[in-house]
């Protein structure tokens, strides 16, 4: 490892509490259902609203601050399994306030399963998310038909059924998912490439549509990302689009609707974004960008500093949705953000915009950036690194962390191929209580079971 010297820029030291990924990792995706605001217990009854005297019912326990507390049972929280914030992996059930997820006893490896949808993967940005409650992830992609999208039903065992949604996108696009009207169900919001329009379906629970008409916001510009997030702790999932040179902020509410689109310029477009606790005062901030890094701090009421370029660089700036190579992790338990940074190099020791130590990862060919996502595969509670081999193919590759900072060497699984600008999905798809991998690979999503002892 190497040591990066810290830069001048006057950035007060910073820390992390906590953070959301982007569409390429954990919810990213796709984000719980457990950050908004539930009006009624969901399926496990987790979640209920707080009591009229602001204290909560037997059995459970008041996790946030302010008007977005909400009280969780701490034994059954997928989204607070044990303590408040303590999220289990998608997929994995809480129980007995223990994220269900086992650790592996030998070797990683994994089984490649058939296509999911032969031919029809593209340049999209899929999500994962139990959108029929039967206790099963499923898969928001490409359907095959001409210009559709659809969920792809799972059935237990790492294979999906399909099931037509919409019609409406032939271009590339971004799906991203989260209880927006806190009603139990996920509720879907997708963004096409090339317009300046965000579509939202709330999720209704009917047999025959599972969502309701689609509302249509606009944007200023062409979407390059969207993030859904509680940015102003009002219990309200909010969300982002990234856009060339801004940022576009819509406030959530109750009923699932958005409020009108604020606009905030920045310096330089990109297509990662994130948010995260940067200065640890309790206000979401975001972190966004293309070729480097770039933030703006939040004040914790939906209204953010003006943006700061940290410096840091990122994967090139490519046309949506092909950069997907920057993710967060905490990969050395300190409760500060490490990132990895282009795909090839991790930043740990996070000091204001600054990080104290580089560590390279190997295996990548000169010049070429590729995709991440950074679950923990292993279940040894430590980040891991999913990612792409780049030699005369593109092979799935895994990088286990330590916990203290530190890599294996990465193991290259020679008969998983996938694409050079991959899109990663983690979750349990076949309720093994593992970590399994999909992502773009040539001819349409695949399917990789974590087959580890």
């Amino acid at each position: 490892m190497t040591t990066r010297a810290a830069s001048s820029l006057a950035v007060s030291t910073l820390a992390m509490m906590g953070w959301i990924a982007t569409g390429c990792g954990r919810t990213p995706l796709s984000l719980a259902s457990g950050t908004s605001a539930s009006t009624a217990p969901t399926t496990d009854g987790a979640t209920s609203q707080p009591m009229g005297d602001g204290g909560c019912p037997d059995r459970f326990t008041a996790c946030g601050s302010g008007s977005a507390t909400r009280c969780y049972d701490l034994t059954r929280s997928p989204d607070h399994c044990g303590a408040c914030s303590n999220t289990c992996a998608p997929g994995i059930a809480c129980q007995s306030s223990t994220c269900q997820q086992v650790r592996c006893k030998g070797a990683l490896s994994f089984k490649a399963l058939p296509l999911v949808c032969p031919n029809c993967a593209g340049d999209n940005v899929p999500a994962l998310g139990d959108f029929n409650r039967d206790g099963i992830l499923d898969f928001v992609g490409p359907t095959g038909s001409a210009g559709g999208t659809g969920i792809l039903f799972g059935q237990g065992d790492g294979t999906f059924q399909s099931y037509p949604v919409v019609t409406s996108y032939a271009s590339p696009w971004h799906a991203a998912a989260a209880d927006l009207n806190g009603d139990g169900w996920l509720d879907l919001v997708t963004a096409a490439g090339g317009e300046s329009a965000i579509s939202v379906r709330l999720g209704n629970g009917d047999a025959s549509t599972h969502f309701a008409p689609a509302t249509t916001y606009s944007a200023s510009s062409p979407v390059l990302g969207l993030l859904l997030t509680d940015l102003d702790n009002d219990g309200h999932v909010d969300l982002v689009a990234a856009q060339d040179r801004r940022l576009t902020f819509w406030r959530g509410s109750a009923s699932g609707t958005l409020g009108g689109p604020v606009d905030m310029p920045v310096g330089a477009g990109g297509n990662f974004l994130a948010s995260a606790d940067w200065n640890r005062d309790g206000a979401a901030d975001l972190l966004y960008g293309g070729s480097t890094l770039r933030m703006m701090l939040g004040h914790g009421d939906g209204t953010f500093d003006q943006d700061i370029a940290c410096g840091i660089s990122l994967a090139d700036n490519q046309p949506f949705p092909n950069t997907h190579g920057t993710a967060l992790a905490d990969f050395d338990h300190d409760q500060k953000v490490d990132m990895v940074a282009g795909s090839k190099v991790v930043l740990l020791g996070m000091d204001g915009c600054n990080f104290t130590t580089l560590v390279d990862l190997p295996a990548y060919s000169p010049g070429v950036s590729g995709s991440v996502a950074v679950p923990d595969l292993d279940g040894d509670g430590n980040a891991d690194i999913v990612s792409a081999f780049f030699a005369a193919d593109s092979k799935l590759q895994v990088v286990l962390g330590d916990g203290q900072g530190g890599f294996a060497s990465p193991t290259v699984l020679s008969d998983a191929d996938v694409n050079r600008g991959a899109v990663y999905l983690t979750g349990d798809l076949n309720r093994d209580k593992k970590l399994d991998v999909i992502a773009t690979s040539p001819g349409g999503w695949r399917v990789f079971l974590n087959t580890c002892p």
